[in-house]
This record gives C-alpha cells, sequence and structure tokens, in this order.
C-alpha cells in the first residue's frame, strides 16, 4: 500500500515540476479541445502576471489571429470602404434623378409636337367659272400630334401649386417627382394665374378630336363655310358665319395644356387663315372676297384673351422626393422655350440643389448630404448628358465631385478634409473599378 502512495505523489510531484518549468519558460501545449494553461493566450484561467516569465518557444506559433474591430470603427469615414460605398450612393442617385428629368423633358418635348401646317397635296381645284362661284373656300388643314405622348397629367386641371405629378413608374423606384411650370414673366403657371388672365382657349380634344391625326378642327371650320354663300364676300359674314360660331367652342383654360394652347392660339388662327386664302386663291376667287376674309375678325376666335409673347412656357421647375435607403428632396430648374406651332422646345442648362440622407442598414448609420446640380450639356431631344453634381457631408469634412460625361461614363472623386482619398470610374459599359488614394 505504501509503495502505491508512493508512485501516486511521485507522479503528482513530476506533473507539478512540468508545470512549473512550463510556466517559467512559457511553453504553451498545442491548441486542441483541452483547455490552455493560464499563462497562455486564450487561456480562460486568471494568470496574477502582468507579463510572460520568458519569450515564447520558437517551437510554439504565436497566435496571430485578428481582434475583433469595433462596429463604430468599422462604419467611420476614414474607411476606404465607406469612402467607395458613398460614391457609389451618389451614383446611383444621379442615375435616378437622371430618369426623373428625362420624363420631364419629354414630356415637355410633347408640346411641341402639336403641328399645323397646310395640306393641299390632294385637293382638286375647280376650274370652271360657274363651279367657283358656287364651291365653298373650305380649309384644308392637319392638326397632328408626334410620336411623343401627352402626359395625362398635362390634361388635368392645374392645383394651386402648379406641380403637375408624374404617374407611378414613370420614373425610378422611390422617387416622387412633380414638375410645375412658369412664363416669360416668370409668373407660376397654376390655376389662380388661369384665372386671373381669364384664359378662354378652344381645348385640345376640339382640336384634335383626340385622335393623331388631328382634323376635328378642320372639320368643325368645314361646317360652318356654307358652299356659295354671298356673306362670305364681306368681312361681316366671315364674322357672324364663322368666328364667332368658332368662338363658341371656347371654354375656361384649367391645364397646362390648355395654357400652351392658348399661347399658340394666334399660330393655330394663321394656320386655318393661310389655307383659306390658299384655297380661295387657286379657286380664283375675286380679291373681294380674299380681301373680306382678310379684315374680318380671324384673331381671337382660338383663343382669349390675346397673349402676349412673354406668356409663352419659358421654364420648368422639378421637385423629385425621395424615400427609402435614400431619403430627401432635390430641386431642379430648367429655361426652355417653345418657339412657336409644331416647333420642338429649345432648352438651356438645368440647375439644382437639395439635402439628402443616406441610411445604411447594414449598420444603421446615417449620411447626410447637401447637393449642388450643374447639368451642362444635352442631346438633340433636349436630355442632360453631361454636368457635375457635388456632394458635401460638412460634418464629416467629405465631399464627392461626382462628372457624367457624353458617353454616359461617369467619375467620383471623393474627399475627405480637402484631400482626394478615393475615385470610382464607371466606364460607359457600366464597368465599375475603384481606386484607392487614401495611403
Amino acid at each position: 500500500m505504501k509503495n502505491i502512495l508512493k508512485i501516486f505523489g511521485g507522479g503528482i510531484a513530476f506533473l507539478l515540476a512540468v508545470m512549473i518549468i512550463m510556466a517559467v519558460l512559457n511553453i504553451c501545449p498545442p491548441r486542441g479541445p483541452w483547455p490552455q494553461p493560464p499563462w497562455c493566450p486564450g487561456s480562460s484561467f486568471p494568470w496574477p502576471f502582468a507579463e510572460p516569465l520568458a519569450s515564447s518557444s520558437p517551437e510554439v506559433e504565436a497566435d496571430t489571429s485578428p481582434e475583433p474591430v469595433p462596429v463604430e470603427e468599422k462604419q467611420d469615414w476614414g474607411k476606404i470602404s465607406e469612402n467607395e460605398k458613398m460614391a457609389q450612393v451618389a451614383i446611383g442617385l444621379v442615375e435616378d434623378l437622371s430618369t426623373v428629368n428625362t420624363y420631364f423633358n419629354d414630356a415637355a418635348s410633347s408640346m411641341g409636337e402639336i403641328k399645323a401646317f397646310n395640306d393641299l397635296d390632294n385637293m382638286s381645284l375647280v376650274s370652271s367659272a360657274s363651279s367657283k362661284s358656287a364651291a365653298a373656300p373650305q380649309p384644308v388643314i392637319s392638326l397632328l400630334q408626334g410620336g411623343g405622348e401627352i402626359p395625362a397629367g398635362f390634361m388635368d386641371p392645374l392645383s394651386e401649386s402648379g406641380f403637375i405629378p408624374a404617374p407611378a413608374g414613370a420614373c425610378a423606384v422611390g422617387a416622387s417627382p412633380s414638375a410645375s411650370f412658369l412664363n416669360g414673366k416668370n409668373e407660376l403657371i397654376n390655376a389662380g394665374l388661369l384665372t386671373e388672365k381669364n384664359i378662354q382657349v378652344i381645348g385640345f380634344n376640339e382640336l384634335t378630336g383626340g385622335s393623331i391625326d388631328g382634323r376635328k378642327l378642320e372639320q368643325t371650320l368645314t361646317s360652318l363655310i356654307p358652299t356659295g354663300d354671298p356673306a362670305l364676300l364681306t368681312p361681316e359674314g366671315w364674322n357672324q358665319k364663322v368666328w364667332n360660331k368658332m368662338a363658341e367652342y371656347q371654354t375656361t383654360a384649367t391645364s397646362l395644356m390648355d395654357y400652351h394652347l392658348w399661347t399658340v392660339a394666334p399660330d393655330i388662327e394663321q394656320v386655318v387663315v393661310d389655307s383659306i386664302l390658299e384655297r380661295m386663291e387657286g379657286m380664283g376667287l375675286p380679291p373681294q372676297a380674299m380681301n373680306a376674309l382678310k379684315t374680318s375678325n380671324i384673331h381671337g376666335w382660338y383663343g382669349s384673351p390675346g397673349p402676349e409673347d412673354a406668356d409663352k412656357i419659358a421654364a420648368m421647375e422639378i421637385e423629385a422626393v425621395f424615400s427609402g435607403k435614400t431619403e430627401g428632396t432635390i430641386y431642379e430648374e430648367r429655361t426652355f422655350t417653345i418657339p412657336g406651332l409644331g416647333e420642338m422646345p429649345e432648352f438651356g442648362p438645368m440647375t439644382g440643389e437639395g439635402s439628402v440622407v443616406y441610411h445604411d442598414t447594414d449598420s444603421g448609420v446615417d449620411y447626410p448630404f447637401d447637393l449642388e446640380i450643374d447639368w451642362t450639356k444635352w442631346d438633340e431631344l433636349g436630355r442632360v448628358t453631361e454636368g457635375v453634381i457635388v456632394f458635401t457631408n460638412a460634418e464629416n469634412a467629405t465631399v464627392i465631385e461626382l462628372s457624367v460625361r457624353e458617353d454616359n461614363s461617369r467619375t467620383a472623386n471623393v474627399f475627405r478634409e480637402g484631400e482626394m482619398v478615393g475615385v470610382v470610374n464607371v466606364d460607359s459599359d457600366g464597368t465599375t473599378t475603384y481606386e484607392d488614394l487614401s495611403e
């Protein structure tokens, strides 16, 4: 029995001696399912000494696994991943804004696609003297809407704010844009202005009949010009038989399209009169008949009171409200004019500003930005193609300068405290690269 106790005690003494030697020499066993002794890294047992008693054995590999980085440090603006992320957010926001601009640009262009012109190619002219006196000098005109579709909002009654919302799905997801319009006098075109000017005009449906061949106005005029009526040899006859009757089709203007048609009413009236005069001349009618038409009330029957040139639409203001990950409002303004009936708008530069907040749902961090927008080039359709948009986060001394070029390539330069720290390039084919300049 004594021998057994001696053997057991000797084993314990041996183990204690081994542990003391390992602790003194800072020797650690290989990692495994067993617990590490208290002097080894990763041990769950307390160790009373602040430093190891000796250097690690060269035969044992030191633990080099990285320490966990706190979430706050991961989201610090000094980290390049954040710079790249914010540049990508800026690029995406401008892409969404571009869809808004394109929608209202094309919508404005659609008003310039309503054309009026003489169409005499298929008109058979009567040459016999007996037929000349019996024929009616009816107009042969065509009023067409081109390929663009006029938005329903342009036909709807204007509100006091003057803003016309884009229909759902017309623009980027998360964007709720609307636009208002100004005339050359810098007056907001809204319900109040239409009432103040007491605008009366023949509406779009009476003009075109709601179809793209647009001959309803011609048909209405034709029905009012009787064949061989001697009353049309006097100005009073034209007034009584034609122009006063046409004026009865005028209604109170309520929509932006009503307003536009009122501003081009003199053009529409002149096209009608020119068409009738050409037909009368081709029929060989006497000068008395043509003078009677010329001296009648050829203006004011389509729209009243007579518009001034400065009443024409001259600018639009876009308000784009974003929701979702990017939240805020962006305002843009652009000058443009529709020179005359059937002429496409002449666009000018587009500028804007706004404030948005990007909500990073991964980290729970919000990034606010103030925007300055300067679009400087556009294509033949008036769609903006080149410009610079500057995003500024004053709180974090961060600026993103985003340049958009005509070939649809984009470059976002990221600055922190005045120094460039990164660049995101997007080629015209959509290939994206990032260059870290922070080191």
